[in-house]
């Protein structure tokens, strides 16, 4: 860890099974100029560097400090973005077939009469319109407020501008989805607690993240690849917690869930009839499909995501 006019908070242990013993896995980088002017205390993490470690115990990745910049990681995601670009993000269909399969996953272990979705990290609002549309009575949690104003307004749903952990405990939900949400938290257990607690009994968690080594794999080849290219899996903490399987599932059962079922999740599928577009989806479906398939796919190297499920015990 390098020193900077910014503080930080050392981590101690493993943030899943609170292990103290770990291995450096890589240098990550802080580059916040862009928020000099909207929030200059931010700003100031600029130029700072960590190491990420993995805990030796169950494979989880994390910082080995985390800035003491009071909600640092709230702060980090109210990016002033464009309306267009909130558009097109809504708009786009790089991620339906991960939604859909969400969807048919949940509805496959819930009773029909039980449709109550919360949506942790609703973003733009599109799998909150999808699950509507599907029949589930959904709505969502979004930090950052363009976002959350655009969800509820293309959704007709309810999406609040809450950390989930200031949500009514009473509300009581059929399902939670955390897509592509728990790798941007710091505590994932915390979380995934929290989420137990608002769940009714019965009830069930979806979770997607990255896979931490095999996404560290990836980048490191691009970089070998690609002259000039630095791999990187978490500058910023953009990406702050890094999943193996053993790990999730391991959060999973501290958080109080069982039945838990861990496996590579759905790519990303870039849309477009262009040749590079097909090829990307051939690709990723191939490599999908193998992960699911082979004894011990989600341990491959090739298994970039890992989608969980989990029921409230």
């Amino acid at each position: 860890m390098t020193s900077c006019t910014a503080t930080f908070e050392p981590v101690a242990a493993c943030w899943v099974c609170r292990g103290t013993s770990s291995v450096a896995v890589t240098e990550l980088l802080f580059e916040l100029s862009a928020y000099a002017s909207q929030d200059p205390e931010l700003s100031l993490y600029s130029g700072a560097r960590l190491t990420l470690r993995r805990c030796t115990d169950c494979g989880f990745a994390q910082p080995e400090a985390v800035p003491g910049l009071p909600r640092y990681f709230d702060r980090m995601y109210d990016q002033r973005w464009s309306e267009d670009w909130i558009h097109q993000e809504f708009e786009g269909q790089d991620k339906d077939a991960i939604f859909w399969s969400v969807l048919r996953e949940l509805a496959r272990r819930l009773p029909g009469d039980r449709r109550r979705l919360l949506d942790v990290g609703a973003h733009a609002g599109r799998f909150v319109t999808l699950a509507r549309a599907a029949g589930w009575r959904a709505e969502g949690l979004e930090l950052n407020p363009q976002t959350a104003a655009y969800a509820a307004r293309r959704s007709g749903a309810p999406i609040r501008q809450l950390n989930v952990h200031d949500v009514d405990a009473s509300a009581q939900y059929d399902a939670v989805t955390l897509t592509d949400v728990l790798e941007h938290i710091p505590d994932p257990v915390g979380v995934l607690a929290r989420v137990a607690e608002l769940l009714a009994p019965g009830g069930w968690v979806s979770v997607k993240v990255p896979c931490g080594s095999a996404q560290l794999i990836k980048e490191r080849w691009r970089g070998r690849l690609r002259p000039g290219y630095r791999p990187t899996v978490a500058d910023n903490l953009v990406h702050v917690s890094h999943f193996s399987p053993r790990s999730l599932h391991r959060a999973l059962v501290r958080a109080g869930f069982g039945s838990i079922r861990i496996g590579p999740a759905v790519p990303e599928l870039p849309a477009g009839d262009g040749l590079a577009c097909v090829a990307s989806r051939t690709v990723r479906m191939a490599l999908y499909h193998a992960a699911r398939l082979l004894p011990g796919g989600v341990h491959a190297p090739f298994a970039f995501n890992l989608q969980a499920y989990g029921r409230r015990t």
